[in-house]
């Protein structure tokens, strides 16, 4: 799987809508992930990379449940 997840992919995982998630990144709420601006990347408008790993720890769950989360699967209980 990837280590990099998109806005959409990571409120998937965290169970939000994409806004949520670029807004709380924007302000530094959440410091998972980081903003590439549209100058930097050459595109109209910003993307937001969310490192995978960083985000399993900041939510307390193994990599692995954000795989299961992203595909759809049945979340893990422990």
């Amino acid at each position: 799987m990837q280590d990099i997840l998109n806005s959409s992919q990571a409120a998937r995982v965290i169970g939000c809508g994409p806004q949520k998630v670029r807004e709380r990144i924007k302000r530094g709420i959440w410091t998972f992930g980081t903003i590439v601006t549209a100058k930097e990347a050459g595109n109209t408008q910003n993307s937001y990379e969310i490192n995978k790993y960083q985000l399993a720890a900041y939510l307390g769950i193994p990599p692995e449940e954000v795989d299961r989360r992203w595909k759809g699967g049945q979340a893990h209980e422990n």
